[in-house]
């Protein structure tokens, strides 16, 4: 009888180490934030971010994309500079050149981004949802990829990005199957994207007129905001600088004062994600944060 009740003991025990062993499985960080390279912007002039050459480290951009993996889904924030079909990869840095009426910009590409998402195990097909910070080149190159996934955009982004009149719309040709996508529009300055506030999109107008940030709650790394253009150069932010073609300097202005209270809020650090230096020394995928 007493040996029974010993063995019952041992099993009772190893059953409820097996539950406390997969509870602790189970509570492991389950949103997992991938950094991507999508090229770096060279030679850029500060003097058109309302700094001068001596007040920045250098004039390169980084021009990153992020995948954030979630159990009800997946989330592309941005789709970087040069459309993978505009190049042909080497297996070394390339020189490409974008060019939009008289401006030009020089960009170094190191990998295609299909090849990196592929490379982690999630091909643009399987993407649930896409999002821009804004329409703009250097954030758009690749959303033609993304045709199966639900687009999270603001109305008036939408508006600016596929207007009746389309003189003026920069490189639509990025981004005209976004206009078949399934989207959900964002009309509230927060949207959850998953329900549970790990992945929040929040409205930060003035760059664009639909432009917006990403609130990423991270377990083990801490609670993250990225920027999209809210910031370009680190030092436009001590010193509170703008870039001179903003669509609305003041938005811009109103903007960076409500993500800063909203920073501290939610005890987050900024991802500039232009900022060429901080860029660098973040781990890249297939490496990942969580």
């Amino acid at each position: 009888m007493k040996r029974s009740m010993l063995i019952s003991g041992m099993i009772i025990s190893s059953l409820s180490l097996f539950a406390q062993n997969t509870s602790n499985t189970a509570g492991q960080p389950s949103v997992r934030l991938y950094v991507f390279d999508g090229g770096i912007l060279e030679n850029m002039d500060p003097k058109s971010f309302g700094l001068k050459n001596e007040e920045v480290s250098t004039t390169r951009m980084s021009a990153p994309c992020y995948l954030i993996t979630h159990p009800k889904g997946t989330l592309m924030w941005d789709t970087g500079s040069v459309p993978d079909t505009a190049w042909t990869y080497t297996g070394s840095p390339v020189q490409y050149t974008f060019m939009e009426d008289d401006y030009r910009q020089d960009i170094t590409l190191n990998k295609p981004l299909m090849l990196q998402l592929k490379a982690v195990g999630y091909p643009p097909a399987n993407i649930t949802y896409l999002a821009l910070s804004h329409k703009h080149f250097d954030h758009i190159a690749n959303a033609n990829d993304f045709v199966n996934a639900t687009w999270l955009v603001r109305q008036n982004e939408l508006d600016d990005m596929f207007p009746k009149d389309s003189a003026g719309v920069e490189k639509p040709s990025n981004y005209p199957h976004l206009r078949n996508n399934k989207r959900i529009i964002l009309d509230t300055d927060e949207f959850d994207v998953f329900g549970d506030g790990t992945v929040i999109i929040k409205s930060a107008p003035g760059h664009t007129v639909g432009h917006q940030v990403l609130f990423v709650r991270l377990s083990k790394h801490g609670n993250i905001i990225l920027s999209g253009d809210l910031y370009h150069f680190p030092e436009q932010r001590p010193l509170n600088r703008f870039p001179g073609r903003e669509f609305n300097q003041e938005q811009s202005r109103d903007s960076r004062l409500t993500i800063d209270l909203y920073l501290k809020k939610m005890n987050a650090e900024l991802w500039i994600q232009h900022d060429f230096a901080a860029n660098l020394k973040l781990r890249k995928a297939p490496e990942y944060y969580e």
